[in-house]
C-alpha cells in the first residue's frame, strides 16, 4: 500500500543518528509543540546491536504517542517491526523495498535512498512511500557522501511522473533550506546535526519549520484563481 504520504506540503524529518541506546533526554525534552512540526523520525544506530536499537526505537514511539510524526527505523525492517514502529528507510544495500512490502502491515512507510533522477523513478516504481535525496552538501555524518550537483543528476528540472515525496538530506540547516527546496523535485528535509547538535533542539526545530514553510511558499506560490 502506497500513497501513505504525498507532495501536497513540505515534510521535515529528523534522522537521529544514534551512538549508543541510551535514551536521548535532552531530545525528548523538547515539547510537544516543537515535536508535533516532525513529520517522520528515523532512528539510525549503526553501531547499535539488534536489541539496543529496538529499546531505543520503543522509546521514540512512546515520546510522539498522541502526535502527528512517525517513528522510522534506519536499515532494520525486522527491528522496526518488533518496536511497533511505523515504517523503515531501507539503503541500496538492504532488503529490497519489494520485499519489505510483502512483509510489512498495510499502511507501513518504506523509504529509500538516492541520489539522482534514474533512483528516484526506481524506488517509485518498486513502490516506496518517499525517498532520501543527498547528500545536498558536505556532512560529518556521512564522510564518505559526494554533495549532490543537480544539474549532473538530472535534477535540475521537474521530474516527469514523479509523485513521491522527497527529502533532500545530508549538512541542512535553516539557513539552507531553501537552497534545497530550489531542486523542483524536493519536497521536504531531512537533518540531523541541526537538530541533534543544537544547545535547545525545540528552538532548533521550530527554526526549521519556519524555514521550510518559508522556502515552500516562495518556490511553489499557490495557483491564483479569479
Amino acid at each position: 500500500m502506497t500513497g501513505v504520504l504525498d507532495r501536497s506540503r513540505p515534510l521535515l524529518c529528523f534522522v537521529h543518528d544514534a551512538g549508543n541506546d541510551r535514551p536521548p533526554e535532552r531530545l525528548w525534552a523538547a515539547d510537544d509543540e516543537a515535536w508535533s512540526l516532525v513529520d517522520m523520525v528515523q532512528v539510525r544506530g549503526k553501531r547499535l546491536t539488534a536489541g539496543g536499537l529496538e529499546e531505543l526505537t520503543r522509546g521514540w514511539v512512546a515520546r510522539l504517542a498522541g502526535l502527528p510524526g512517525r517513528v522510522i527505523v534506519n536499515d532494520r525492517l525486522d527491528v522496526a517491526l518488533a518496536a511497533g514502529a511505523d515504517g523503515v528507510h531501507l539503503g541500496q544495500d538492504d532488503l529490497p523495498i519489494g520485499t519489505a512490502r510483502g512483509l510489512a502491515p498495510d499502511g507501513f512507510l518504506i523509504g529509500g535512498s538516492s541520489h539522482d533522477r534514474e533512483e528516484l523513478l526506481a524506488l517509485q516504481a518498486a513502490g516506496a512511500d518517499y525517498a532520501g535525496l543527498g547528500a545536498f552538501s558536505a556532512t560529518p555524518t556521512k564522510l564518505e557522501a559526494r554533495p549532490l550537483d543537480p544539474v549532473r543528476a538530472g535534477l535540475a528540472g521537474v521530474v516527469a511522473g514523479l509523485e513521491i515525496p522527497v527529502l533532500a538530506i545530508g549538512g541542512i540547516e535553516a539557513a539552507t533550506v531553501g537552497r534545497a527546496l530550489e531542486v523542483p523535485a524536493v519536497t521536504g528535509v531531512a537533518v540531523t546535526r541541526a537538530i541533534q547538535a543544537a544547545e535547545h533542539p525545540g528552538a532548533a526545530i521550530l527554526a526549521l519549520s519556519a524555514a521550510l514553510w518559508a522556502a515552500w511558499k516562495a518556490v511553489r506560490p499557490p495557483v491564483r484563481t479569479r
